[in-house]
């Protein structure tokens, strides 16, 4: 296969359930395909199994289609991408290959006949397509429209449970917004692949986890073959000053921020969504389709995480570039409150995620989880311990230090300290200043005795 050609991944990680689809480059590791049933179709002749000959008749010339290479612009929404969208002619190398082999073998020319045998159980390989259908149709974290049956229970949460409800459904990402996320996705991975054949384009984070709000960033991931003599950082910047250069053709204003990931932030105006690209960060790869495995365990996962994004927002803290909290530490802190902060856990640790082993059914309700989460990271033993969703428990923030991964930075386990649960890094290192750190704690803890008093959700925003 053309290593430059997109292929579809399917994420299942072995966590269970149907996994997530994934946008791959042709740089990724080599995953079994999965098509639909209907895009399978038997080879023409005798049934499988059976090996009736047949006389072999030479192909009829054919001609190309001038469509084939049609650049397909922003606004196209069709779904009929073929491999030529993406720079790949190997198909077309191939045919005429298979031509002058087939003129050549045996002996026999254009009138020749030959027999023919069928293989058995063999069917013909579905075009490629990388349009976003596929992934409203096969794997989308859908946009929820229905109530749980549970929700309410006639107790003195019911007020509150209504309205962290309402407002997760009020903010969730939209099927709408991430239909236009994926046509700008498909815009940028086949213009970026006319230019630079050998880049790979993943979309990453919130978008695909089910973690998303409609006012999302749009995380992206472009993937490059590391070079072993070139230091990591410095490979990504060389690439992202390659695509920048690109980008700034349609937003003046992109900006490229060298940080330890150095990260290529730009505006699609036309949608006004705003895109954070990165490159060679592939455990995003992973994490987010940990989160999505996480994100349909439970119902209540997603409003959970979804509120705390919005309460974080409203005060201040959640924003890495200000050294406060990003969103994945936000989502892996309530992620770990379910594993291990409830009782009996809502939520296993990663290792067990897959395994179908029955827990005990914990019936809280919504509210009752977003006021104990308050009060857990209200009291939580920041000096001394990290949160860890890999093992589902509070880990000594001295064992983080030792651990031997080679992304990890003993100095980057400071105040507060959220295990990366793949390279073991910690993803909260941007609260390093001890002012900041302070105002996060207060926010936690303020909020808790503000909203266990009124029990509305008012109570635990800002007091304007």
């Amino acid at each position: 296969m053309n290593e430059g050609a997109p292929m579809m991944y399917h994420g299942s990680g072995g966590f269970g359930g149907p996994g997530q689809m994934f946008m791959m480059g042709g740089q990724a590791e080599r995953q079994t395909r999965h098509y639909p049933l209907d895009s399978l179709q038997s080879l023409g002749g005798s049934p499988a199994g059976h090996a009736t000959p047949r006389r072999w008749q030479p192909r009829r010339d054919r001609h190309p289609n001038p469509k084939d290479n049609t650049a397909f612009g922003y606004d196209s929404d069709d779904s009929s991408l073929s491999s030529n969208a993406s720079g790949s002619n190997k198909s077309g190398e191939k045919g005429e290959e298979g031509s002058v082999r087939e003129r050549g073998a045996g002996g026999a020319g254009w009138g020749g006949a030959r027999e023919w045998r069928g293989r058995r159980g063999h069917v013909a390989r579905p075009q490629r397509r990388i349009a976003p259908e596929r992934y409203l149709n096969g794997s989308y974290p859908f946009q929820v429209k229905f109530t749980p049956d549970d929700l309410l229970n006639g107790s003195k949460w019911d007020t509150l449970s209504q309205e962290i409800w309402d407002k997760f459904i009020k903010s969730q990402q939209t099927e709408e917004t991430f239909r236009k996320k994926m046509n700008l996705w498909r815009y940028l991975f086949i213009t970026i692949k006319t230019i630079f054949p050998r880049y790979g384009l993943y979309v990453v984070g919130s978008t695909m986890s089910g973690f998303g709000l409609d006012s999302s960033d749009m995380d992206l991931c472009l993937y490059v073959r590391p070079v072993d003599e070139l230091d990591p950082r410095a490979h990504a910047l060389l690439h992202l000053n390659y695509i920048l250069s690109y980008i700034r053709s349609f937003d003046p204003n992109a900006e490229l921020i060298q940080a330890k990931v150095p990260i290529l932030k730009f505006r699609d105006s036309r949608n006004g969504l705003q895109v954070d690209l990165n490159c060679n960060n592939v455990v995003g790869i992973r994490n987010t389709n940990l989160l999505h495995c996480y994100s349909r365990l439970d119902w209540r996962v997603r409003p959970l995480v979804a509120l705390t994004k919005l309460w974080a927002q409203a005060h201040d803290i959640n924003d890495a570039r200000h050294r406060t909290l990003s969103s994945y530490s936000l989502t892996l802190m309530v992620i770990h409150f379910l594993q291990c902060g409830t009782s009996p856990a809502i939520l296993p640790r990663v290792s067990e995620a897959g395994a179908e082993s029955r827990r005990a059914h914990n019936r809280t309700t919504l509210a009752e989880l977003f006021l104990h989460m308050l009060r857990y990271y209200a009291e939580f033993p920041y000096d001394k311990m990290a949160v860890s969703v890999r093992v589902g428990a509070r880990v000594p923030v001295a064992e983080c230090r030792a651990a031997r991964a080679h992304k990890n930075d003993p100095h980057q386990w400071k105040l507060l300290c959220v295990e990366e649960p793949f390279d073991l890094t910690n993803t909260a290192r941007s609260v390093y200043d001890p002012d900041t750190f302070d105002k996060i704690v207060a926010t936690f803890r303020d909020s808790y005795t503000r909203l266990a008093s009124g029990l509305r959700l008012a109570d635990a925003w800002p007091q304007r």
